[in-house]
């Protein structure tokens, strides 16, 4: 019974995710690899998640990772993956945080236009004695022309907590709170997105953590002519050899601003050889309150230049894996954030088969006070020749826990009489 009216609870939640997602009419291509038809939205929610729960303290905290990856027979038609988690019953406050995303075109090498991994929307939904997280993501890649077939995979951390264990408040967990710029030419290639919450979000002892959800890049439109018809217009799609793109999201601390609103900055680099206008969209959410601790870490964001001519051909087309641990984590539980990514060819601008970075196989000890992880990297072209560079930062997000509210003892008033 219970699970049939949270099957109910997930239908009525779809009519709110896919109001915000494409309306156009999803197509079902085939699968390369199984030659099985892609889910629709609708069929995707019938389908529970096969994520892997990383560390779950029974009654108070867990944490899930996941991925899930959907293949478009075109650049003009997103990737828009429905997913839902089953979350234990004690679970009543939680969320999603992007921790990676790998985009490849399916047939062969291409210039880019846009690259896109974005989580939309993220909700929780809970029933008597049950609760799920669901969320949408929308990836894409394409060209100019829009025409070819390519595959999307989305990497995620989720994570629920029953609240009466923790003084922490998501923010922002449906939709995100997300910000978009025009990057000119004559700016630089780094890009620079400054978010400032609304005055007194942050009260008291409250800390603060961001969370990052998603980035949308996109070369602007210009006149870029290709023999083809029907003929260019000054307007046209353009699309390049990609050099490097990188992603920062910076925190210094978890402490708000004097007049408790909350501040973190976003950079970003998307390039080829030279520095092109493009547009930039960057999605996060924020978890605050007095149990939210931050180990942060920020990414430095270099731009690359064209190869000056000292250059190894060296072929690397395959994924790169390293596992990093990390110590000194004085937190009753742990969430790695994938903060910062920065990919680049090894020498110059080259067209781009495969793109992406991300964490995964996730070990959290929390008596060892350590976490220790893997990430895998990949950018090549359709040879594997020039080699790339990859860099990623994490961000620990903590949570310390407080006495539930059957424990909390009021504070001991003496009082005492006088005589006369």
């Amino acid at each position: 019974m219970i699970r049939h009216t949270l099957m109910l609870l997930a239908l009525g939640m779809l009519l709110l995710l896919v109001a915000c997602a494409s309306k156009t009419q999803e197509k079902k291509p085939a699968d390369s690899a199984t030659g099985s038809k892609i889910a629709t939205p609708f069929e995707q929610l019938s389908l529970k998640s096969s994520g892997k729960t990383v560390f779950e303290d029974a009654g108070k905290f867990i944490l899930i990772e996941g991925s899930k990856c959907m293949q478009r027979e075109n650049g003009a038609e997103v990737a828009t993956i429905l997913q839902w988690i089953e979350m234990p019953g004690y679970v009543d406050s939680g969320t999603v945080v992007l921790n990676g995303w790998d985009l490849r075109y399916l047939q062969s090498e291409q210039e880019v236009n846009s690259m896109r991994a974005d989580i939309t929307h993220s909700k929780l939904v809970r029933n008597t004695g049950s609760a799920m997280l669901m969320f949408e993501v929308q990836g894409k890649l394409d060209d100019q022309n829009r025409n070819d077939a390519y595959e999307f995979c989305v990497f995620y951390s989720a994570f629920g907590y029953h609240s009466a264990w923790f003084d922490a408040t998501v923010e922002g967990d449906y939709s995100g709170i997300d910000t978009s710029t025009l990057q000119n030419k004559n700016q630089g290639a780094v890009a620079t997105l400054e978010n400032t919450g609304s005055k007194g979000t942050l009260k008291g002892n409250d800390a603060i953590a961001i969370m990052p959800r998603g980035f949308d890049f996109q070369f602007d439109d210009t006149f870029e002519c290709e023999l083809r018809f029907p003929p260019c217009k000054w307007a046209d799609r353009a699309d390049y050899r990609l050099l490097q793109a990188a992603y920062s999201l910076s925190q210094t601390g978890i402490s708000p601003n004097s007049d408790g609103s909350p501040h973190w900055v976003t950079q970003t680099i998307f390039k080829d050889n030279t520095i092109r206008t493009h547009r930039i969209k960057t999605r996060t959410a924020l978890i605050r309150g007095s149990s939210v601790k931050l180990r942060p870490d920020f990414l430095a964001l270099n731009p690359r230049t064209a190869n000056t001519g000292n250059c190894r051909k060296n072929a690397d087309g395959i994924v790169r894996t390293q596992t990093f641990r990390i110590n000194d984590l004085p937190y009753d539980y742990a969430v790695p954030m994938l903060t910062g990514w920065d990919l680049s060819y090894e020498c110059e601008n080259q067209l781009v088969q495969r793109a992406g970075i991300w964490i995964h196989d996730i070990r959290f000890d929390p008596n060892a006070s350590s976490m220790e992880y893997k990430v895998s990297s990949i950018l090549r072209d359709q040879d594997g020749a020039p080699s790339f560079n990859a860099a990623h930062r994490i961000t620990v997000l903590g949570l310390n826990r407080i006495l539930p509210p059957a424990q909390r003892r009021a504070p001991e008033i003496n009082i005492k009489i006088r005589g006369n």
